[in-house]
């Protein structure tokens, strides 16, 4: 019965003067040929239909329709209408996906011999709804105004693993199901970048709410993680911000990067392992779980530019894996820190919790650095506690340039603490703590005070440099060292 139904329709479609396309609609997803692309269309032993190298089974089509619509090559569109989601697949590059749409959990596989970019557009809202990804080649996506929750696991879970463009349109939120098995609301196995003026809000409530298993780039746009029961943004290899805005509360660590691959500690084949790059944009980063860091980088971090601040509340506490006591950092990098222009503000509260804690060499050669705790010391047993310092490295500290103002807690805190050394050669700084900074070398000169009371807000001057604490920090007998050019 199907077979006149198939060749009158073809006949009609191919006698039409002007461009059309051809909808082979199956249920919720629709695949759009081209007129103009078409070709010879093979109707089968009354059981398939080839279109573009696409094989339909007759059976598996609920209609077919012709319209002067256009849709663009190489792209699919994915609409969410509450309890459903409408496919439309470019005819193009049909015969390379395998699309399924039930109710509005969408999943898209591209096969292996599809070696060109695909340009996805998730719009609409449902409450009860996914988007599912997989490939072997670099893809676009848009983002429009899409609200998508997804009660049981992931929003969206892109296993591509190449280069992954996202393009931010409006305002985008995504909401993944608490108790679940996903590794994040939001997962990329790739490497994706961030484009756009749009907004993309992200929640994590059973992980992390922004994973990405190689780098993340944020170009433009703002990204605003409303709550993560784990990290905010969870990074393998690197992270670099140009631009655009992150606004990041979560009860694990805020931007955790991690070293990808099994050598850690080498410069293995991965490209800027473990390393964080702040070179422009504003972040803002709150982390209020036990021993948690704002940003913590397996290797080395950079700042070149932009306005970042991050506040850490949680307290230190001893991990029983580890043996040994893990506490709160605002930065915490496992290499080196460098810092040439820009604004950093850092500030932990929690007891044992740090503001700038870095393993290797600090460098400061621009920018303005603040850096503040207010917790106390944390102890553990007689022989095992952690304190409040403000910067801490265990190598050295080099201050060729810039500004750094660093107050550290009244308890036992101390503003520059060093294991290697502390060398100042240009820039202006005060520190005050708790405990004395030791200045040990360096080609500019600096002064030193003590007993001195702080009040919380109040101004601190000595040498013609000034210091307005922030308002939560107070120290009824400070240790307090300065430095400037000409000092």
């Amino acid at each position: 019965m199907k077979k006149p139904f198939f060749l009158i329709l073809l006949s009609l479609f191919f006698s039409a003067a002007q461009a059309q396309t051809l909808n082979v609609n199956m249920g919720n997803v629709t695949f759009s040929h081209s007129s103009a692309s078409t070709g010879d269309m093979v109707f089968a032993n009354g059981t398939t239909l080839t279109i573009e190298g696409r094989t339909y089974n007759i059976s598996d089509i609920s209609s077919v329709t012709v319209d002067n619509s256009s849709v663009a090559p190489s792209t699919v569109s994915v609409t969410y209408e509450d309890a459903s989601a409408k496919v439309v697949v470019a005819g193009n590059i049909a015969k390379y996906l395998t699309v399924s749409a039930t109710g509005a959990n969408v999943s898209i596989v591209q096969s292996e011999s599809l070696q060109s970019e695909v340009n996805y557009t998730l719009s609409g809202t449902s409450s009860n709804g996914s988007f599912f990804m997989d490939g072997s080649f670099k893809a676009n996506f848009t983002f429009d105004n899409l609200s998508l929750t997804n009660p049981s696991g992931a929003a969206i879970d892109i296993e591509d693993g190449k280069k992954i463009d996202i393009t931010l349109v409006g305002t985008n939120t995504l909401t993944d199901g608490a108790g679940g098995s996903q590794n994040a609301c939001f997962y990329i196995n790739g490497h994706p970048e961030f484009l756009g003026t749009g907004t993309l809000n992200v929640k994590g409530n059973t992980k992390h709410a922004l994973s990405a298993d190689e780098y993340m780039v944020m170009t433009s746009g703002t990204i605003n993680v409303t709550g993560a029961v784990g990290d905010g943004l969870h990074v393998s290899q690197y992270f670099k911000m140009t631009g655009g805005t992150v606004n990041i509360q979560s009860q694990g660590d805020g931007i955790d990067i991690g070293f990808k691959g099994v050598n850690k500690g080498t410069k293995d084949q991965y490209e800027d392992n473990g390393f964080a790059f702040l070179g422009g944009g504003t972040l803002t980063i709150t982390a209020t779980g036990a021993a948690s860091k704002g940003l913590k980088a397996d290797s080395t971090v950079i700042v070149t530019g932009g306005t970042t601040t991050i506040s850490t509340s949680g307290a230190a506490y001893y991990d029983t894996t580890e043996r040994d006591l893990s506490s709160a950092s605002a930065l915490k990098a496992d290499g080196a820190f460098t810092m040439s222009a820009g604004t950093l503000t850092l500030s932990s509260t929690g007891d044992g919790g740090k503001g700038l804690n870095v393993t290797e060499v600090i460098t400061l050669s621009g920018g303005r650095l603040f850096v503040t705790t207010t917790g106390d010391t944390y102890t553990y047993s007689s022989s095992l506690d952690t304190k409040p310092h403000g910067v801490k490295t265990d190598d050295k500290i080099v201050i060729n340039g810039g500004e750094a103002y660093v107050a550290a807690s009244q308890d036992s805190g101390v503003a520059f603490k060093h294991e290697l050394g502390f060398a100042v050669n240009g820039g202006t700084l005060m520190g005050i703590g708790g405990k004395k900074s030791t200045v040990k070398s360096g080609s500019q000169g600096y002064k030193t005070y003590t007993g001195v009371k702080v009040n919380a807000g109040g101004t601190v001057s000595y040498n013609g440099v000034s210091y307005t604490v922030p308002s939560n920090y107070s120290n009824t007998s400070a240790f307090v060292v300065v430095s400037k050019p000409g000092i």
